[in-house]
């Protein structure tokens, strides 16, 4: 089943958009857009501006749209909660982080990462990440001024860090740094997850720019071994962003780190082909961002989301409805051919069921020649307990032993020393079951000998022995053969 999503990344400086085309054999980058944002902080509706125009370069009809704002709009806090459930977990969050941060907590929506605890205790470890609805709504309307109503809100540069940890050896750790001409932004990804961001400015002076990140990179990864307690050793630091400008920028970067940096280029590392590229170039520093929300949609990746909204299930319905009918046409269609397949099946029985009553009835006929048939197998059935009764009347018609016979050898053979008490006794033709209680096991033994020297016992089994719960008796059964 075929699938369109759009990523779009709003940065200050920018929108990037990228359209995927998704399938079962493959995903192909359909086409994709990148719309300068002037003077972004004098007139903040340059944003809405070029969100507008995004739609006369991208159609984002029939898509499922998701989208990153820029991560100074978010405030990140390390936490430790009591529960391992997200759904507790979520209700006490807003609590925990009410003496942390400068918004009222009503004004705020909040989700987290698990940093994956030790499962063992009874405690989560987590990044609680919040954004005010006053900063996060003027991007919903203007959306939906455009008619597009994103399945996610997130933060931007972390979907890149969702990939680049997705592709990372178990245990590995790694440095993702997401370098934009306003905010900078470094993830720190341990074991595969994200272990903890940070967001600065980014330096203006393009001289100084490589030494300012560096340094913040250095008192971010010092903050995170103090709090983490890790010996965190990452093999590089990645880079991304439209501020990765300058041919020698990442050497600067490395030699301020002494880690050896390189680029970032999702389409590459997933192998994703781009169909336009011949009439759009295509530039990683500004594409990613928008590429990797794609694919961490496309993927199913476990994400940040500020925008899940209250009438998701209803909105569910209106986006897949024509989709559902199609599918609820074809399951009535296969419910009238099961119950057409049924009256087959049933009036197939019943012609096999006739048949086997004519051979009852011939059979019964047959065997019971003189007998007027009016219910053959019921008669049958009565005919056939009669011929048993008859025959063990005929076996039991000789010489037999009364049931009083057998208790009065029992009683004579058992000495009087031996302490037993006889709970059940069961005779019958060929067998006798004795259950009983004795004080040893010793003397269920002797109880066994002396029943053996009856002369019309032919053998004596013990059947089981086991002390009762007080233990201070043996309880046994035994089973004579007549």
């Amino acid at each position: 089943m075929s699938r369109k999503v759009l990523g779009i990344d709003i940065r200050k400086e920018s929108i990037s958009a990228v359209l995927v085309k998704t399938s079962l054999r493959e995903s192909r980058i359909d086409t994709h857009a990148y719309i300068p944002i002037p003077d972004s902080e004098e007139n903040p509706d340059n944003i809405k501006k070029a969100l507008e125009a995004l739609p006369g370069q991208i159609d984002p009809t029939g898509c499922d749209c998701v989208v990153s704002i820029s991560a100074d709009h978010f405030s990140y806090r390390l936490l430790k909660v009591p529960f391992k459930v997200a759904k507790k977990i979520r209700m006490v969050l807003p609590f925990e982080l009410e003496p942390t941060v400068p918004f009222p907590v009503d004004d705020l929506v909040i989700d987290f990462i698990d940093l994956e605890s030790d499962r063992q205790s009874d405690q989560t470890d987590l990044i609680a990440v919040a954004v005010p609805k006053s900063e996060l709504n003027p991007y919903i309307e203007t959306l939906a001024a455009i008619k597009i109503d994103p399945e996610m809100i997130t933060v931007s540069g972390l979907p890149s860090a969702l990939c680049l940890a997705r592709q990372a050896d178990p245990g590995e750790d790694q440095l993702f740094l997401e370098v934009n001409q306003a905010i900078s932004t470094l993830f720190i990804v341990g074991g595969g997850r994200i272990k903890m961001l940070r967001s600065i400015p980014t330096p203006v002076a393009e001289d100084t720019r490589a030494g300012a990140l560096g340094g913040f990179v250095r008192r971010t990864l010092a903050a995170y071994g103090e709090l983490s307690r890790s010996d965190f050793q990452p093999l590089d630091i990645v880079m991304n962003g439209s501020g990765l400008n300058g041919a020698n920028f990442d050497k600067d970067v490395a030699g301020v780190l002494d880690l050896p940096a390189k680029r970032l280029n999702i389409s590459k590392r997933l192998n994703i082909p781009i169909d336009d590229e011949d009439v759009n170039p295509w530039d990683p520093a500004l594409m990613d961002s928008a590429l990797s929300l794609a694919m961490v949609e496309i993927e199913g990746i476990d994400r940040l989301n500020f925008h899940k909204g209250q009438f998701a299930v209803k909105k569910l319905f209106v986006k897949h409805k024509k989709k559902w009918i199609k599918t609820g046409i074809f399951a009535a269609s296969v419910i009238v051919l099961l119950l057409f397949n049924l009256i087959i099946d049933s009036y197939t029985l019943n012609k096999q069921l006739d048949g086997y009553n004519q051979q009852i009835r011939s059979i019964f006929q047959a065997t019971f020649p003189k007998e007027k048939i009016v219910e053959p197998y019921q008669q049958m059935q009565i005919n056939v307990k009669e011929a048993q009764k008859n025959a063990v009347a005929q076996s039991a018609a000789g010489p037999h032993l009364r049931s009083i016979d057998i208790l009065n050898a029992i009683s004579r053979s058992i000495a009087e020393t031996i302490k037993v008490d006889v709970t059940r006794m069961v005779i019958s033709l060929e067998t006798v079951i004795i259950s009983g209680n004795t004080d040893t096991f010793n003397s269920v033994e002797d109880i066994k000998r002396n029943l053996e020297q009856i002369q019309f016992f032919k053998r004596v089994t013990i059947s089981s022995t086991n002390k009762d719960r007080s233990g201070k008796e043996i309880r046994f059964q035994m089973k004579v053969e007549l």
